[in-house]
C-alpha cells in the first residue's frame, strides 16, 4: 500500500505542473506561443528532475509520464481521459470488450469509477448496485488508474462470464466484494400504467435508439385511455443517445429548439425537434434523481423550458459533455471533451446537475408506497385544480 501511495504522491506533483502548462494553451512539443509558457515547461522538466533523483524509490518514465498524462486529463472533467495505443485504437474504432456487459453507466469521482445509474433490470440492479456506488477494483485492478471509458470497457466481456469488483457502497461507509453475470444489453424499460384515474405515468428507464417510437406509441395508449396529465419517469435513466431525446421532445413538445450544443471550435449549434405535430399537450410533470443523466438531462431542461413542466425529485447528475477520440503520432491517444450540451434558453448543468422545482427525496412511504411518485402526483392534481379555477 506504501509503494501505490507513493507513487500516487509523485504522479500527482508532476500532473499539477502538467495542468498548468497546458491551461496556459501550450503543448509538449509545440511551439511555445503563449507568454510566460516557458516558465511552466521549465517548472515541469525540474519537478521531473527532482522526482527521478530524489524519490526514495527508483521510478520508471513511461510509468511517471502516463501518470502525469492520466492526471493532466482528469484534472479537466471526469469524463476526459488519457488512452494507452491499444485503448485508443479502440476507442477510435468505437470497439466493445465484448458484447455483454453489467448494465451499468459509469462516470469518475473521487479518483475512482462511479456508477452514475445502473439499467432497470440489468445483473448490476439486480446484484443491489446503484448511483454513487464507488468501483475501487474491477478483477482486481485499481480503476484509481482507468478513466470512465476504460472502466466501463473492464465491464465488457462474453455473455455468461462473471466480473468481480470491490465497491464502495453509498448507504453505508464500507467496502464490499461483488460478482456480477455480464448479460447482452436490454432495451431501454419502457411501460406505461394509470396511478391515478387520468394520470397516466410513462416510465422511460434509458435513452437508446428507437426509443422515441416506443414513447410516441406508449403515448397514444395512454390518450386512448383517457390520460388528461402525464408523469414522464426518468429515474436513474444515464441513456446516451441525444438524438432520441430530441425526438422525444418534440413529441411532448412540437417543432423547436430542444437543446444547444456549444463547441470551442465550431460555436453554439442548436439541435431542433423535426416539424412534426406534438402527441401529447397536456399538463406534465417528471421525476427526476441523481441518476438522471447525460441524455435524459436534455430531455428535463428541455421540457422544463418548452413545456413548462415541473421537475420532482432530487438533483439530476450532471453529465453534459460530448468527448472526441485524438489519436496522437506516438499511437496513444486521448478522450477529451469538446463540447457541453445546453438547455434552449442555454443554461447549462454539466458538473452541477438540475435542481429540481420540487424537492423529494427518494423513499418508501407507508405499504411500500414511492414518495417521489407520489409527490409527482400530487404537484400534477395541484396544478390541474389550479388551471380549473382561473
Amino acid at each position: 500500500m506504501v509503494r501505490v501511495d507513493r507513487g500516487r504522491k509523485a504522479m500527482l506533483v508532476v500532473s499539477a505542473a502538467l495542468v498548468g502548462f497546458v491551461l496556459l494553451g501550450g503543448v509538449l512539443g509545440r511551439t511555445l506561443a503563449v507568454e510566460g509558457t516557458y516558465s511552466f515547461l521549465k517548472l515541469f522538466n525540474e519537478v521531473l528532475y527532482l522526482v527521478r533523483n530524489n524519490y526514495v524509490e527508483q521510478v520508471k518514465d513511461d510509468a511517471l509520464m502516463q501518470g502525469a498524462y492520466r492526471g493532466m486529463l482528469e484534472a479537466l472533467d471526469p469524463q476526459s481521459e488519457y488512452l494507452s495505443p491499444e485503448a485508443a485504437q479502440k476507442a477510435a474504432r468505437n470497439t466493445r470488450s465484448g458484447p455483454a456487459d453489467i448494465g451499468v453507466v459509469l462516470s469518475k469521482r473521487q479518483k475512482y469509477a462511479v456508477i452514475v445509474a445502473a439499467l432497470e433490470g440489468s445483473s448490476a440492479r439486480k446484484a443491489g448496485l446503484g448511483t454513487g456506488d464507488l468501483l475501487l477494483t474491477i478483477d482486481g485492478k485499481s480503476t484509481l488508474w482507468m478513466g470512465a471509458w476504460e472502466a466501463t470497457q473492464a465491464l465488457q466481456g462474453k455473455p455468461g462470464s462473471e466480473v468481480r469488483m470491490s465497491v464502495l457502497r453509498t448507504a453505508e461507509p464500507r467496502s464490499e466484494e461483488f460478482k456480477v453475470v455480464r448479460k447482452l444489453p436490454l432495451k431501454s424499460p419502457l411501460s406505461t400504467s394509470f396511478p391515478e384515474p387520468g394520470t397516466g405515468l410513462l416510465r422511460l428507464g434509458s435513452l437508446q435508439e428507437g426509443d422515441a417510437e416506443r414513447v410516441r406509441k406508449g403515448l397514444s395508449v395512454l390518450k386512448a385511455q383517457g390520460a388528461g396529465r402525464l408523469l414522464l419517469d426518468l429515474r436513474s435513466n444515464a441513456g446516451t443517445n441525444v438524438d432520441e431525446a430530441v425526438r422525444i421532445a418534440g413529441l411532448l413538445g412540437g417543432e423547436g429548439t430542444v437543446a444547444k450544443l456549444a463547441e470551442k471550435k465550431a460555436g453554439t449549434t442548436e439541435l431542433r425537434a423535426p416539424g412534426a405535430p406534438a402527441a401529447y399537450k397536456g399538463r406534465l410533470a417528471l421525476l427526476v434523481d441523481a441518476g438522471t443523466a447525460g441524455a435524459a438531462e436534455v430531455l428535463a431542461a428541455a421540457l422544463r423550458e418548452r413545456n413548462g413542466a415541473m421537475l420532482v425529485g432530487e438533483k439530476t447528475w450532471g453529465l453534459g459533455t460530448v468527448q472526441k477520440v485524438i489519436t496522437l503520432p506516438s499511437g496513444d491517444g486521448i478522450r477529451l471533451s469538446v463540447g457541453k450540451y445546453l438547455s434552449p434558453s442555454g443554461k447549462e448543468w454539466n458538473g452541477t446537475g438540475i435542481s429540481p422545482d420540487v424537492l423529494q427525496q427518494r423513499g418508501s412511504g407507508p405499504a411500500g408506497e414511492d414518495l417521489q411518485l407520489r409527490k409527482g402526483l400530487e404537484i400534477l392534481g395541484r396544478a390541474t385544480d389550479e388551471r380549473k379555477a382561473a
